[in-house]
């Protein structure tokens, strides 16, 4: 058999062109596109600002509110709520409610200013604080 270059020569061509380079292959145009116009921060909502107050309602799998605010020498009330599941109240220091459940109460008295964090050590993720301020 004879090789005929009058064959070979166009289908290599056409080979070579479907090979060739040359162009953007990502299929996204050339034309430029707007710039996007920024969104406005939002102000984290994790902690909460504390709330001025002195009750604590012991929630399921909740604390409301979680973050308080006291001025100092003010005893802090938690109550457990009438369909509360087991759920205690523990602070960093060590001090703790004690395991409850509905209707269980818990009273701390802060004599000093400071942010004191407390959570159930039943449930991670129940936690909550104290800010107490002069």
């Amino acid at each position: 058999m004879r090789f005929r270059p009058s064959i070979f020569i166009p289908v290599a061509v056409l080979v070579l062109g479907a090979c060739g380079g040359g162009g953007d292959s990502s299929g996204s145009s050339s034309t430029p596109t707007s710039p996007t116009t920024p969104t406005t921060p939002t102000t984290p909502t994790t902690p909460s600002n504390p709330t001025a107050t002195n009750q604590v309602e012991v929630d399921n799998d909740i604390f409301s509110p979680s973050n308080i605010t006291v001025p100092v020498n003010t005893a802090v009330h938690w109550t457990w709520s009438t369909d509360a599941t087991l759920h205690n109240v523990t602070f960093q220091d060590g001090t703790a409610s004690g395991d409850k459940t509905a209707g269980g109460t818990f009273d701390k008295t802060f004599p000093t200013a400071g942010t004191f964090s407390y959570r159930c050590t039943i449930h991670v993720g129940m936690t909550g604080s104290v800010v107490v301020t002069q």
